[in-house]
């Protein structure tokens, strides 16, 4: 294997975290790329964060470039690479070396191979892009990333609705034939209706498409204790209040004698109708719509039947005008998703949203949607975010605008985060969940995303290309293919 270059520090200072690189003449490195020195037996991986140019100037440079004399000379022009060490594997667990890197050592590219083995997870994976600037694949771990969750983030037209049918393909095409997949798409747009990812969802275990409007018609059933906390998250009760404190009451004797909820609106109203206060049970009353005003028009769908019965269940708002009935449709699939995962153990479900802002709007009275169905989606969005993944009910989100998504929504959710290109707005958000590296993504290609997460074995970002395996249902659906089809 031939080296690239030697480490050779400027300043004299030789440290394990931070490595500097003089290339050999001729040789270039990307920002982002995988080099690996070799030290006591390891191949200790680097990761290149700046690749400048070194040239010694001097006062008199100034005067030549302004009166238009100078010219480059590329034998005084040292190409340089600042790393961070990512660390060595060992037992399949990335190490640390905790000394420092010696000068002068030699510095190699490593091989496809070499790059796959150091970052692909041990655990059953799958293949969502490569890692620029090469061709080895980036795969993430499943087990982790269904037991986290994930966020996708980017501006219009940059790739991350692309990245979410990737992951569905990969799910649906790329585990064991003996290994069953669950998956729910909550489509608001018609994007996801892409014939290839139906065709793959019937070959893998079935497709079901559900078109709105449609009601959820499952019970949904839980100890009292569940109840009370239920209803006074979703009313957003203080648990000092006067409401809070009565619920409490009736409802822990009900627990005493181990009974069992509906949650349905009859349940509460007979639950509140116990309360001797008439000013507490009317602001109680008042509240009902909020924690069960969901859609009633539509035909009734068994909603964990066909989610059971399927690889792939797809909910398509698309034909839908309000957004006041895609949000409560959407909460009470979620609700009882959740729920039956919680009381069945073999049931499971990886539910898919784009435009996750629509859904947890940071200001809800900014959002498309009314005030009251926030109220009643905010806390099932932000119960999924934090408890879901460990109750078998991962989210898998995307958003062009990470600034609006509800704060707990996006920080509970960026374990695993695709960043592709944002806007400015969004940045400092995207920054307090992955750090400085946030920047690169102001300048990102279009296909190309910043990973970071535990999905891989390394936690150091890895940009990526994603694989274009099937395209949004709207890529083809422009104002010039309207044009042209219209003709005679």
């Amino acid at each position: 294997m031939k080296p690239i270059g030697r480490v050779l520090s400027t300043s004299g200072e030789y440290l394990n975290d931070r490595v500097e690189i003089t290339l050999f003449k001729g040789e270039r490195v990307y920002k982002g790329e995988y080099l690996y020195v070799e030290v006591d037996g390891r191949k200790i991986f680097l990761q290149v964060e700046l690749n400048p140019i070194r040239r010694p100037t001097s006062s008199y440079d100034d005067k030549l470039v302004r009166d238009g004399l100078a010219k480059r000379d590329v034998e005084r022009e040292t190409w340089k690479a600042l790393c961070q060490q990512v660390g060595y594997e060992e037992d399949g667990q990335i190490q640390p070396h905790l000394f420092p890197i010696p000068p002068l050592i030699d510095v190699y590219r490593p091989t496809p191979k070499e790059l796959e083995q150091f970052l692909s997870p041990p655990e059953l994976s799958i293949r969502v892009g490569t890692i620029y600037p090469t061709d080895t694949p980036l795969r993430l771990g499943l087990r982790t990333l269904l037991r986290q969750g994930l966020l996708d983030c980017g501006g219009v037209g940059t790739g991350k609705t692309t990245l979410l049918l990737t992951i569905l393909m990969g799910l649906l095409t790329q585990t064991p034939r003996d290994q069953p997949v669950h998956l729910l798409v909550v489509d608001w747009d018609g994007e996801f209706n892409v014939p290839d990812l139906a065709e793959a969802a019937k070959r893998k275990g079935g497709y079901a498409r559900v078109e709105a409007p449609f009601r959820v018609a499952r019970e949904v059933r839980m100890a009292p204790r569940e109840f009370y906390d239920k209803v006074r998250k979703m009313l957003g009760l203080s648990p000092q209040s006067r409401e809070a404190r009565a619920l409490y009451a009736i409802l822990m004797r009900r627990q005493e004698r181990n009974e069992t909820l509906t949650w349905d609106r009859e349940t509460y109203l007979n639950i509140i109708s116990e309360i001797e206060s008439s000013d507490i049970r009317e602001s109680l009353e008042e509240k009902a719509e909020t924690l069960f005003g969901g859609v009633e028009a539509g035909k009734a769908i068994d909603l964990i039947e066909l989610v059971s019965r399927n690889s792939l269940v797809h909910l398509d708002f698309s034909n839908v005008e309000g957004w006041d009935e895609i949000i409560l449709s959407t909460r009470d699939a979620l609700d009882v998703c959740y729920h039956e995962a919680r009381a069945n153990p073999r049931f499971g479900v990886a539910i898919f949203i784009d435009e996750v802002h629509n859904f947890a709007p940071q200001v809800p009275h900014e959002a498309p949607a009314s005030r009251e169905a926030y109220e009643a989606m905010l806390p099932v969005m932000k119960l999924l975010a934090t408890t879901g993944p460990r109750n078998k009910v991962p989210l898998l989100v995307a958003t062009q605008r990470l600034s609006e998504v509800d704060k707990v929504v996006s920080t509970q959710m960026g374990q695993n985060i695709f960043a592709f290109r944002v806007e400015d707005i969004d940045l400092e958000r995207l920054k307090g969940i992955m750090g400085q590296v946030a920047d690169a993504a102001r300048m990102l290609p279009r296909g190309h995303a910043i990973f970071k997460g535990h999905a891989i074995k390394v936690r150091s970002p890895v940009i990526s290309v994603i694989d274009k395996v099937v395209e949004p249902a709207s890529v083809r659906k422009d104002i010039l293919s309207a044009w042209k089809e219209s003709q005679p």
